[in-house]
């Protein structure tokens, strides 16, 4: 940036004005570490949402899709007679994939974006204990498989998922509160297909979606298939993403390979996407203003400096200094400053948002730990929080520097 006079002129000038060297570098060190500390929380806050949405169910689901009715006109020859008035009532037939084992392999396959897939069969029915009833929602799985797209193994409190056999069941804490269900229990559920099963409870998971946790209830595939009456079918296939906000546009490319619906978890979640993008906003206009507060503060500090050592800089001049060396002095120490200050407080940062995450607090209802200070610390925020800084600092010594050079030293040491 500078000859040997240029760096040993502002390393001077900066240890002389110790406590205005501080202060600067202060200023730059707070405002790094909020930027730290806002982006982190905002990051963290973002990824607890979308985990309490996404962390109990697949990205994408894939159904057969509902047949609609065609009207009379298509059905009938124009020719032929046709006759209205007669209602027929036809049985409803359920929804399924027979060729799941066929397109299993070849979905895991067709993006590398899908992580895992997993066949699943769902329905509704009627969970009984003693005289207690409700309303619920069975799931059929194979564990080990299905663990690959939604992870319950890790959100268990007791009892246990993989390895589940025939006739056993886990449940949300919620709905084993509300029956009073300990591990080992028996329970009675019957499906819409008025079928009968008594299954044992050989676990009990938390998720943290209530809708999940209260109204669910894993089985084994096969039997949840004999209960829904559907042989070797299942009613969809879940998979999992890596990158989950292109859930959309995978979908949308599955729907001209499949023949059947793929439906994204972000076509259910619209009111969740715009909360998301709002408080991105939200994280932008924070770091917009915090860099123009953080280029105010270092302006003004070298403003002050160039009002205060006039004397200094008209001798300078007079020593035979020019315009270019006197704005490569102060744009230094601008620049050296603000460096500093980034380092600082990009320690400080990070080290108060590993502090924040470890506190943790235990939720009332199962005793699992859960963090106070839900922080996303990436290297990549740290390293722009520090660039931003070290660019302010340049840009803001570009005024006072330019004053500087403009001073008349026939004037000063008048």
């Amino acid at each position: 940036m500078g000859d040997r006079f240029t760096w040993s002129v502002a390393w001077r000038d900066l240890r002389y004005s110790l406590r205005q060297t501080l202060l600067t570098i202060g200023v730059v060190a707070i405002s790094v570490t909020l930027i730290i500390f806002l982006n982190a929380l905002i990051g963290g806050l973002q990824r607890r949402l979308i985990s309490s949405v996404t962390g109990s169910i697949p990205h994408v689901v894939v159904k057969p899709a509902e047949r609609a009715p065609l009207p009379l006109w298509e059905i009938a020859p124009e020719k032929e007679t046709r006759y209205t008035g007669q209602v027929v009532k036809l049985e409803q037939q359920k929804r399924k994939i027979e060729d799941w084992r066929v397109w299993l392999p070849r979905l895991e396959r067709y993006d590398p974006n899908i992580l895992a897939v997993s066949p699943v069969v769902e329905g509704q029915g009627i969970l009984a204990r003693a005289t207690k009833r409700k309303a619920i929602t069975a799931t059929g799985l194979v564990p080990e498989q299905h663990n690959r797209v939604v992870e319950l193994q890790s959100k268990l409190v007791q009892g246990r998922f993989f390895g589940l056999g025939a006739g056993e069941a886990v449940i949300g804490y919620q709905l084993a509160d509300e029956f009073s269900i300990r591990l080992g229990d028996k329970v009675r559920f019957v499906s819409a297909e008025d079928r009968t099963a008594t299954l044992t409870v050989a676990g009990i998971f938390d998720t943290g979606f209530n809708a999940v946790d209260s109204q669910t209830l894993f089985m084994p595939l096969r039997d949840a298939q004999s209960l829904f009456g559907l042989g070797t079918a299942v009613t969809s296939l879940g998979l999992k993403l890596e990158r989950i906000f292109e859930a959309d546009a995978l979908a949308r490319r599955l729907a001209l390979q499949v023949p059947y619906e793929p439906k994204s978890w972000m076509r259910d979640n619209q009111t969740l996407l715009t909360g998301l993008r709002a408080q991105s906003q939200s994280s932008n206009l924070i770091l917009f203003f915090t860099t123009v507060a953080s280029g105010f503060g270092i302006a003004s500090i070298l403003i002050m400096s160039v009002m205060n050592r006039q004397r200094e800089i008209g001798i300078l001049k007079a020593m035979g200094a020019t315009r270019r060396q006197i704005i490569r002095v102060f744009t230094l120490e601008g620049t050296l400053l603000a460096s500093l200050g980034a380092c600082l407080g990009a320690i400080v940062g990070s080290v108060l948002c590993r502090l924040l995450f470890q506190l943790r607090t235990t939720a009332s209802a199962t005793g699992r730990q859960i963090e106070v200070f839900p922080m996303d610390l990436r290297w990549n925020t740290v390293l722009t929080a520090m660039a931003i800084a070290v660019l302010v600092g340049f840009f803001a010594s570009l005024y006072p520097a330019w004053r500087a050079a403009r001073t008349n030293p026939v004037e000063v040491i008048r």
